[in-house]
């Protein structure tokens, strides 16, 4: 989806005028309506945007993001792309990169169908939590399959009233890390960029959508298989990856399905899958594990992801990524915990889509960071917005360039 390349004369001109009370804004804006014509000023805008604001973010950056929250939580019911809406995070993200102003105009802007999210209908139980967890399986929609995240956003909402967020947070990762995989990802993630905007500001918007994050994990909780035995433990993922059992090998076909949601659950039937959640050695640095995991299927989207399935293989990277962001907000020992999971849903991602082993040379991005940030905002993709920010953030950490080559072809090719 290209969100402002779509966008009409008439619609430009009305997101002008609702950027009146900001200069900047204003000419960001204006820059908008250039793109929609086929220009390039709004590349160049948001290039000199991001590079200004990395350096000074704050009460900005905090208004706009509790505005687009509190704009997105007032639909409900209703929600444009229902459970699967990124905008939340998209709106999260973009002020991560230092481009606060754009997270409303994209929220107006996002166009998706809208769809009833799934309403409480039995209240869940502190003693009695792991009944409610994951979706229903075969039903026709993926608001009935996640039918009780209702209930299970109630339930944070009064968890979250009652305790402090960094406490229930590292509760919940406790308890949901097994499913990390659930919902090809999104729960973990939404939940991330809830956390992430927390740590910054505590709002009420926030807290909000910090109780439909994990109740989205927890609505689509599915475990992937384990099974403990004796397997040599690889420090570098490159190794363990070559011990992975890959779909294509075993069944010379994809795995079946509509979404990743389901190609995922094809992964029980590879006979050694089980094994691969205890193939990796447990880490001396957590940071620097995540640093290598996160470039490592970098590297795993560049083979495949440019020729197959490429959203899989985003997934397989800002899934796991997730962890980084929740990691400073949990005890270490629950971050620890749920760190093989994060390598095992990497893995299973491309147990069930990898055609190959081989890994070509990545090659190097020619753009700065502001402006693979530019690029992706002009495209106007949610997931392209979201994979830069998160390639940018990881190369902020661990200078590899395979994180900007990777941004820069997933912003062209989605």
């Amino acid at each position: 989806m290209n969100t402002w390349q779509g966008m009409s004369t008439d619609e430009a001109n009305n997101s002008i005028k609702y950027a009146v009370t900001s200069r900047r804004r204003a000419l960001l804006m204006m820059g908008l309506a250039t793109v929609a014509a086929g220009g390039w000023t709004l590349h160049k805008t948001i290039a000199a945007d991001a590079t200004a604001a990395q350096n000074g973010r704050g009460e900005a950056d905090d208004a706009a993001l509790d505005e687009a929250l509190r704009l997105l939580q007032e639909q409900e019911p209703r929600s444009k792309q229902g459970l699967s809406t990124h905008a939340p995070m998209v709106a999260e993200a973009l002020c991560a990169l230092g481009l606060a102003e754009h997270a409303v105009p994209w929220i107006e802007n996002y166009r998706a169908p809208v769809r009833e999210l799934p309403a409480p209908s039995s209240r869940i139980e502190r003693d009695d939590w792991r009944s409610a967890l994951g979706p229903r399986v075969g039903v026709a929609s993926w608001e009935q399959s996640n039918a009780r995240w209702g209930d299970w956003k109630e339930f944070f909402t009064a968890e979250l009233a009652e305790n402090r967020w960094q406490d229930v947070l590292d509760v919940w990762v406790g308890r949901l890390a097994p499913g990390m995989s659930g919902a090809a990802t999104h729960g973990v993630i939404r939940t991330a960029h809830a956390v992430r905007a927390l740590a910054r500001r505590e709002t009420q918007e926030r807290r909000s959508e910090l109780a439909r994050g994990l109740g989205y994990w927890a609505s689509s909780y599915e475990e992937l298989p384990v099974r403990t035995g004796k397997r040599a433990r690889f420090e570098a993922f490159a190794d363990a990856l070559a011990e992975v059992p890959l779909y294509w090998e075993a069944f010379r076909k994809s795995p079946e399905g509509r979404n990743i949601v389901e190609a995922l659950r094809h992964v029980r039937e590879l006979e050694r899958f089980g094994e691969v959640r205890d193939l990796m050695a447990e880490p001396a640095d957590l940071s620097k594990a995540v640093s290598a995991l996160t470039a490592t299927f970098a590297r795993v989207y560049l083979r495949h992801g440019t020729r197959n399935d490429t959203l899989a293989f985003v997934h397989a990277v800002t899934g796991p990524c997730a962890l980084r962001r929740m990691t400073p907000h949990v005890k270490s020992a629950t971050a620890r915990a749920a760190f093989p999971y994060a390598w095992q849903t990497a893995a299973a991602i491309y147990a069930a889509y990898a055609r190959g082993r081989d890994f070509l040379r990545a090659e190097e991005s020619k753009l700065a960071p502001n402006e693979l940030a530019a690029l992706a905002v002009k495209s106007g993709d949610e997931h392209a917005i979201k994979f830069t920010e998160v390639m940018i953030a990881e190369h902020k950490l661990n200078p590899d360039p395979v994180y900007l080559a990777a941004a820069e072809d997933a912003i062209r090719r989605l």
